[in-house]
């Protein structure tokens, strides 16, 4: 799975670089969006797999939407339109 540093520590540096501070800064904290944990063990499983399946996770953060594929790279967006990471949801836009 290439580098063997977990996804979740590929965020956490990713995110802080970006924003020019330390990962132990940031706030709130990773595993108050999503489990580090069950991400690492997610990518890991997939990434052993089948060569020709791929996986995608995708969760906001800190106003980046964070991608994470079964190869375990990490990319980052930035944008206004993403969701809120509360958890609200935009569903209601799609209405008539």
């Amino acid at each position: 799975m290439g580098t063997g540093v977990p996804p979740s520590h590929k965020v956490l540096t990713q995110v802080a670089s970006s924003e020019g501070v330390s990962p132990t800064d940031l706030e709130p904290p990773l595993h108050d969006v999503v489990d580090p944990d069950a991400l690492d063990r997610l990518v890991e499983s997939c990434g052993c797999a089948a060569s020709d399946r791929v996986v995608t996770i995708e969760f906001p953060y800190r106003g980046y939407m964070v991608r994470v594929d079964s190869t375990g790279a990490v990319d980052l967006t930035v944008g206004d339109q993403l969701p809120d990471s509360t958890g609200d949801s935009t569903e209601e836009s799609h209405g008539d």
